[in-house]
């Protein structure tokens, strides 16, 4: 009879199946340690993300001062906004009469002199305003040439003779009393946007 020794495949299977036991262990343990090592990383993100948010939330709490003046600052800033303009027109303007009234000082001919300038009244925001000089001329053709030097002055346009007539200074003397007016270019009111679109 044949004898079939069963102790040594016993024990065979059973080092396999204690191996198996070891390797399953091992996997488990590897698992949990993954899964520790993950949970104390996601900890530490969390307690990092906690700490920025409190250095943030100090960071608000310190600069909520400088922007609440900052916005102080832009307020006021906005309500000195037409002041401001409106400095800075007149400077434009100011500059602009500065420069008409040197062209006069210096482009009057001799024997020419002004006795009063006016700026005109218009009823009319849309047409340009007018300056009215008046003067005595020691002659008609004087009167004549400064109607030409004003006629070259890049401000003015339209410069027109409103009179001129002769008049007696004395005995001997005789001298021509004039008025001419003058358009200023760019002081008519510019026509507002909606009505512009409105008549195309």
């Amino acid at each position: 009879m044949a004898v079939i020794n069963l102790i040594a495949q016993e024990q065979q299977l059973k080092r396999v199946a204690e191996r198996k036991v070891r390797l399953l262990g091992l996997g488990w343990l590897g698992t949990a340690t993954l899964i520790g090592v993950g949970w104390v990383g996601l900890l530490l993100y969390a307690g990092a993300l906690t700490l920025q948010r409190a250095q943030v939330e100090e960071q608000i709490v310190k600069l909520r001062p400088t922007v609440q003046q900052l916005q102080r600052v832009q307020a006021e800033l906005s309500a000195l906004q037409p002041l401001v303009s409106t400095l800075q027109n007149a400077r434009k303007d100011t500059g602009r009469w500065q420069q008409l009234f040197q062209h006069f000082a210096q482009h009057t001919p001799e024997n020419c002199f002004l006795t009063g300038a006016e700026l005109g009244k218009r009823s009319d925001p849309k047409k340009p305003l007018e300056i009215t000089l008046k003067g005595i001329a020691a002659t008609q053709q004087l009167v004549g040439e400064f109607m030409l030097r004003l006629n070259q002055h890049p401000e003015l346009e339209q410069v027109r003779l409103d009179y001129s007539q002769e008049r007696t200074l004395g005995e001997q003397q005789t001298a021509v009393e004039f008025q001419i007016t003058a358009h200023i270019k760019g002081t008519a009111q510019p026509e507002p946007k909606e009505a512009r679109s409105g008549s195309q």
